[in-house]
Formats: C-alpha cells, sequence, structure tokens
C-alpha cells in the first residue's frame, strides 16, 4: 500500500479490529491472573505469566476471528 495516498477502512473491519484488540487484551490479563493464582502468588502477576497469557490469548483471538468471518455476509470456498 502507497504510504502517501490516503485510504477507507470499512465501518465494520474497524469495529472488528476494536472488537479483537479488546479481546486479546482481556484474555491476557484474564489468564495471566489464573497463571498466577496457580503459582502460589496469586499478588504477582510476572512477565512470564503474561507470555504464557499472551500464548493462550493468540488461540482464543484466532478463534474470535474465525467467527467474524464466518458472520461477515461471505462464503468461504469448500
Amino acid at each position: 500500500m502507497d504510504q502517501d495516498k490516503p485510504y477507507r477502512i470499512e465501518a465494520a473491519a474497524a469495529r472488528a479490529l476494536a472488537e479483537w484488540k479488546a479481546t486479546f487484551a482481556e484474555q491476557v490479563a484474564y489468564q495471566a491472573k489464573e497463571l498466577a493464582k496457580k503459582s502460589g502468588s496469586p499478588q504477582v502477576i510476572t512477565l512470564g505469566h503474561y507470555r504464557q497469557a499472551a500464548s493462550i490469548a493468540v488461540q482464543k483471538l484466532a478463534t474470535a476471528v474465525r467467527d467474524t468471518d464466518s458472520n461477515d455476509g461471505r462464503q468461504e470456498a469448500a
């Protein structure tokens, strides 16, 4: 894409991106807290917890993206 030329983003695409970003952030925070609880120090969330949580959140995000694809009015080729 040419950086100097303006482009438009469909409203549905912008909404989906915002939802995906929120889903990812929420899942990372939630999973990190759960991992901290299981570690025996529930008050301390470490970088390691966030790394592991992010890996889990990526899987949740992939599901959210697939769900959006199935609801966008287009059919994928079989």
